[in-house]
């Protein structure tokens, strides 16, 4: 199941990323996804990956591109 290494990979960048801003909360996570990964299925483990973490609860955003990879296109913080 390739999708929970990236979906533990994605909220380790996530959080990265805010703590390397500072950030308190990281709100919103948008991502680019390949088509050869199960969209609902990432999704929720990007959700439980997330739990007792700054992105808790963080709104998840998907862009559906061609290929197999995953990109953090961005996160929003407080």
């Amino acid at each position: 199941m390739h999708e929970l290494g990236a979906a533990q990979d994605v909220v380790r960048a996530a959080l990265q990323a805010a703590e390397g801003q500072g950030a308190r909360r990281v709100t919103a996570i948008a991502l680019k996804v390949g088509q050869l990964y199960a969209v609902e299925q990432l999704l929720d483990l990007i959700a439980i990956a997330a739990q007792g973490t700054i992105a808790e609860g963080a709104t998840l955003d998907v862009e559906a591109v061609p290929g197999s990879a995953i990109q953090l296109a961005s996160i929003d913080i407080e």
